[in-house]
């Protein structure tokens, strides 16, 4: 329950009247840049804004009495989407295509009359073509001179850069992107110190709820006994001790925006039932409280444990996995993609300079040999070695010497250096790797040929002899 004591009304300027409001409402609604429209519980769109007429491509006028289902609009809604919403009494988001090469993420709200029954659904249509633009950069852009960075910066969606060279954490930034545009529940897995919950900020911030809270619970930090009234607060005495005033949950505090549950696997039992209510019904029932309270929330939540497993031994309800394990987002660990270790290096010494006043350069041999480690803490152990580094090496100059122990005993004992190759054999697997990546990249083969700057005959000719082995 809030706290009304904090929002005095002495200064608050009385209305002029019920045409005022209407005014005052109306331009709001005029003023959203996302489209707004307002439909009959059979798909009739009853009240529409500007930017809603311009988004279906049909002057406002013509549109109010007509069909949003129907044909003759660029943005023509499923009336399965209709009938999702108004049956289950859930937000529906689906993307869809515009003109032009645009897209647009349509969200559906269903409200319902005194007896429960649908009357009418609100609709929100926001242009995402920005967001689209960004996965497609992510996806082709190389800076020119090799193999560049996966960057999502500042100014894209108000986060730190993520930092790759490998294809395999491409895909997984892609994957975060395009998941962003729905707000279907997230399943992020991987092992600890990967990068989940940084993942999940992307998701959040790149989504139409940027503008609303992200809160994070982690769900094994929190003692058991606390859990519930932390996620779904309490009403005003609902136990010996508790605030008289009652405490809002941060599942509602998370309302327009996304609620992050990290370490999913370490929920109670029993909790577990309350979250599955919550996800099918779209309510929550703070502890104490004689009715529900409805809140707009999308949930993202990870893990590192195998949840499967939990499911098959009874530790992690079926149906609560089913209900998150809608889009699931593979975080490898860094073991498997080696080859961003460099460029985090360098992203890390750059941003602990400002900490520690220091910056520092590993040379080869030492990225060599922190290349070969296995890193169980996986990238949060990769920050940790490189901060040790930038405090205590003697020299801005970090090579193998300085790196502790236990990183080139492991490194050398795990994976001992790799012997020499045939250099034919090396040269004959980059140039096969880059004409796949190309062909598949462009589609055809005059495409790809003008890209790698050769002939088609020669790119032909090349592309013969990928089944062939190498050896």
């Amino acid at each position: 329950m809030s706290d009304d004591s904090r929002y005095p009304t002495d200064s608050i300027v009385p209305t002029v009247g019920p045409v005022a409001e209407v005014d005052a409402l109306e331009a709001m609604i005029e003023s959203v840049p996302d489209g707004l429209a307002l439909l009959s519980a059979a798909g009739h769109i009853l009240r529409v804004n500007e930017a809603a007429a311009a988004l279906f491509g049909v002057p406002r006028q013509y549109l109010v009495g007509r069909s949003a289902v129907g044909p003759g609009l660029d943005i023509a809604l499923d009336a399965a989407w209709i009938q999702e919403t108004a049956s289950t009494q859930q937000v529906v988001s689906r993307t869809v295509d515009l003109p032009g090469g645009r897209k647009a993420m349509i969200t559906l709200r269903a409200r319902s009359d005194e007896n429960g029954q649908p009357c009418y659904v609100i609709v929100v249509v926001r242009d995402v073509t920005a967001i689209g633009q960004l996965v497609n950069r992510v996806s082709t852009t190389t800076p020119a001179g090799g193999a560049g960075w996966w960057d999502i910066r500042r100014t894209d969606v108000g986060l730190d850069r993520i930092v790759t060279d490998s294809r395999v954490m491409r895909t997984v930034a892609e994957n975060a992107l395009r998941y962003s545009m729905v707000d279907s529940p997230v399943l992020i897995v991987g092992e600890t110190g990967t990068g989940k919950s940084l993942f999940a900020r992307v998701i959040h911030q790149a989504s139409a709820r940027a503008g609303a809270a992200l809160r994070e619970v982690n769900c094994g930090a929190i003692p058991a006994g606390l859990m519930e009234s932390e996620l779904f607060g309490y009403a005003r005495g609902a136990f010996t001790g508790a605030d008289a005033k009652g405490r809002t949950g941060l599942v509602e505090l998370a309302h327009a925006g996304t609620l992050l549950l990290d370490e999913i696997g370490d929920m109670p039992l029993l909790l577990q039932v309350k979250l599955l209510k919550f996800l099918e019904g779209g309510e929550v029932w703070p502890v104490g409280a004689t009715k529900p309270k409805r809140v707009d929330v999308r949930v993202v939540a990870a893990t590192n444990a195998d949840v499967t497993s939990m499911v098959a031994q009874g530790s992690f309800r079926r149906d609560l996995f089913y209900r998150l394990n809608v889009l699931v987002l593979e975080v490898p660990p860094l073991r498997e993609h080696p080859e961003d270790i460099e460029p985090l290096v360098e992203m890390m010494s750059v941003a602990l300079e400002a900490r520690v006043g220091r910056r520092v350069r590993f040379t080869g041999d030492a990225l060599d040999v922190l290349g070969r480690y296995s890193f169980p803490g996986n990238i949060r152990e990769l920050w940790n070695i490189v901060e040790r580094m930038a405090v205590s090496a003697r020299s801005e100059v970090v090579d193998v010497a300085e790196l502790p122990n236990e990183i080139t005993r492991s490194a050398l004992t795990e994976s001992p250096p790799p012997a020499p190759t045939n250099l034919r054999k090396v040269l004959r697997k980059v140039e096969a790797g880059m004409v796949r990546e190309a062909l598949q990249r462009y589609g055809t083969q005059a495409k790809a040929a003008k890209y790698l700057g050769v002939g088609q005959a020669t790119i032909a000719r090349k592309a013969r002899l990928l089944s062939e082995p190498l050896d």
